[in-house]
């Protein structure tokens, strides 16, 4: 108790201030880069879902429109359907040919089309003067706008009359929207018409095919798969709401709302630009631009028309920006975490402010506090390292060494870490590094070569450290990527591949056959390419059910790989439509595979499993061939005359080869 004083009030005072103030302030400062690159993280998460969520919605709009677009075609072309618009167009020649009974099988059939196909409201049959002379099903109403079941003054008939055959009229989600009675539900639709030519290439008439726009745009929502604090958005060029009744952050939307009055700064957003990102009132903002009159990347038409005023539409997804507060509320480990270091450093704060004899209490504290920071630098998720104004290497946490296979001493002082980089990714990395030593940030997506010549995808952020102005190294974190490529990469190769028989689909030869148009360019080859077609394949589904039938297609598949060379290239393109890409390949020899894959189907059992027994079918194949042309830089061209080389095979009696290179 000797010589020990009282400390003056407002001594103490002054000290615990600095006891608790300084020690909140060093906590801060600590833990605000921390909680930087976690809401950066949470932010390029959001980025990275509101993409995946676009090509999800862009996949289904494209895919059910497609769909649409295509039965629209394959009515035309029913050879019943266009006898009966022949029966009334030429009523005095032809009105025999047509029976009751027919009459009422192909009510029937279109009727059943209709009604199971949600994505349908009616079918229309209308001859060329306009006359209404079948309709499915009976039960919907012509419509306001159409009188005595004609329909000479309507778009969707004067557009139709003026396009060639294959080619499709749309009617616009605009000004003059298109409504209809289903199930006691006023909803809205969009109609598709196209032209009926007969064998001759004479107009017979339209075929009207109306599509429900609520059943759409409702698989749409469901292949966006939105939480309850998303929302997805559909508007056409003049920012009409395009979808369903949706309660938004921003307002309520009902369909054919203008977006300019709902939220004109998003509509701003979105008009000025074809895609991008925009971040509007505490919300992300994700579009890009969808325009169903040329993405189709499966329809089999001509051409489509439109009224191009209200196209191209505005796909989107709004998300709420995170914020700290909802960092927090979802992250409670972390926010305890927080208090607890606060309260820890405060704590030791005011024992340090009452009693002195705590300093040596406190330093072994700070000390325990160095060795955990410098543990967290050392063993992060992510990787850590700084470089000289050279690139050189001077400090590395061994989380990255890890990655590299490397020690320290090996590393550091002696490498730079331009040398650690793939070459393909170094540019980036140079880049990335300029910009760092120009005082700015910088960040680069590069592959690291470890020490055993392995390949880690790696996205690098760094920053420069200077003092007194001056460069002293730079500072980087490093995120592994690896595992996010190869998801990605598988992804891409499901997308690529049809899951029943394991073949590529008609995207992958589609892609793999403008690169190989490319190179035969180069190196002056011919490419053939052969379409085929299973005779009665929808027998088999009907008789012995889809089971057998996928295990036709599946032997079916196996039996034409083992006729192929290695790099011929086999895609199922339909339900039972197969094309094969053979490189390298002259049109006589492709007849000639096409005839050993037509005489080897013919000969060859094929088992299927039917209840508890198995039973042998036998098939038989149709095929078009054709040469690609050295002028053609896709396989469109080449794709349409041999599926016309395959529809005379069909027409000419099925199981036969049919060459069609003009």
């Amino acid at each position: 108790m000797t010589g020990s004083m009282p400390v003056p009030l407002r001594r103490l005072t002054t000290r615990l201030l600095l006891a608790v103030s300084v020690p909140l302030f060093l906590v801060t400062a600590m833990l605000l880069p921390v909680l930087h690159v976690h809401m950066e993280t949470r932010i390029n998460g959001l980025h990275t879902e509101a993409r995946a969520v676009l090509k999800a919605g862009q996949e289904a709009l494209t895919r059910d429109v497609n769909e649409s677009l295509n039965s629209v075609l394959a009515l035309a072309e029913m050879p019943a359907l266009r006898h009966y618009l022949a029966t009334h167009n030429t009523p005095t020649l032809i009105e025999q040919r047509y029976s009751l009974s027919e009459v009422t099988q192909l009510s029937h059939f279109l009727d059943t089309i209709i009604s199971h196909h949600p994505r349908y409201t009616k079918l229309v049959l209308i001859d060329n003067q306009g006359n209404e002379v079948l309709r499915a099903p009976q039960s919907v109403a012509p419509g306001a706008q159409v009188t005595g079941r004609r329909h000479q003054e309507m778009d969707y008939f004067t557009e139709a009359n003026k396009l060639l055959p294959r080619d499709l009229y749309l009617s616009s989600l605009g000004q003059d929207l298109h409504y209809e009675l289903v199930d006691g539900d006023t909803i809205p639709v969009v109609n598709v018409s196209t032209p009926v030519f007969d064998a001759a290439g004479r107009r017979q008439g339209v075929v009207l095919l109306s599509l429900n726009w609520s059943y759409l745009t409702g698989a749409l929502h469901q292949a966006m798969r939105l939480t309850h604090e998303g929302s997805a958005l559909l508007v056409n060029a003049q920012g009409q709401w395009l979808l369903n009744n949706t309660t938004l952050p921003l307002g309520a939307a009902h369909f054919g709302v203008a977006l300019a009055t709902l939220a004109p700064a998003h509509w701003q957003a979105m008009a000025q630009r074809h895609q991008g990102f925009a971040v509007i009132d505490h919300q992300l903002l994700y579009f890009q631009t969808e325009d169903i009159r040329t993405q189709r990347y499966r329809s089999l038409a001509g051409n489509i028309y439109s009224d191009h005023v209200y196209y191209p539409w505005k796909l989107g997804v709004l998300l709420p920006k995170p914020t700290w507060r909802s960092l927090i509320d979802e992250e409670t480990t972390v926010l305890w975490f927080l208090l607890l270091i606060y309260a820890v450093a405060v704590a030791f704060g005011v024992l340090w402010a009452i009693s002195s004899q705590r300093q040596r209490t406190l330093r072994r504290a700070a000390q325990r506090h160095a060795i955990e920071v410098s543990d967290l630098y050392e063993h992060a998720p992510c990787g850590y390292h700084s470089l000289d104004e050279s690139g050189r290497v001077v400090k590395m946490n061994r989380t990255e060494l890890a990655w590299l296979g490397y020690s320290a001493d090996e590393v550091i002082h002696r490498m730079a870490y331009r040398e650690l980089i793939t070459p393909d990714t170094r540019p980036a990395f140079d880049k990335a590094f300029r910009d760092v030593l120009e005082h700015k940030s910088g960040s680069a997506e590069c592959s690291l070569l470890t020490r055993h010549g392995e390949q880690r995808h790696v996205m690098i952020q760094a920053s420069a450290y200077h003092r007194n102005g001056r460069f002293v190294h730079s500072r980087a974190t490093v995120f592994d990527l690896t595992e996010r490529k190869q998801l990605e990469e598988k992804l891409r190769e499901q997308a690529m591949t049809d899951p029943l028989t394991g073949v590529y689909n008609r995207r992958y030869l589609q892609t793999q056959a403008a690169a190989e148009i490319a190179r035969s360019r180069r190196q002056h080859y011919a490419i053939a390419l052969i379409t085929i077609d299973i005779d009665h394949f929808k027998h088999i589904n009907d008789e012995y059910g889809h089971d057998a039938g996928d295990d036709v297609l599946q032997a079916f598949t196996n039996t034409v790989i083992q006729l192929l060379r290695q790099e011929d290239l086999l895609c199922r393109v339909g339900g039972e439509e197969f094309a094969i890409l053979l490189p390298n390949t002259p049109l006589a020899q492709a007849v000639q595979v096409a005839e050993r894959i037509r005489q080897t189907v013919q000969t060859a059992p094929f088992k299927v499993h039917e209840a508890r027994s198995e039973r042998t079918l036998w098939l038989t194949a149709s095929l078009g061939v054709t040469s690609v042309m050295a002028a053609e830089s896709t396989l469109k061209a080449a794709l349409k005359r041999a599926d016309i080389g395959l529809y005379r095979a069909k027409e000419q009696g099925r199981n036969r080869v049919v060459v069609n290179d003009v």
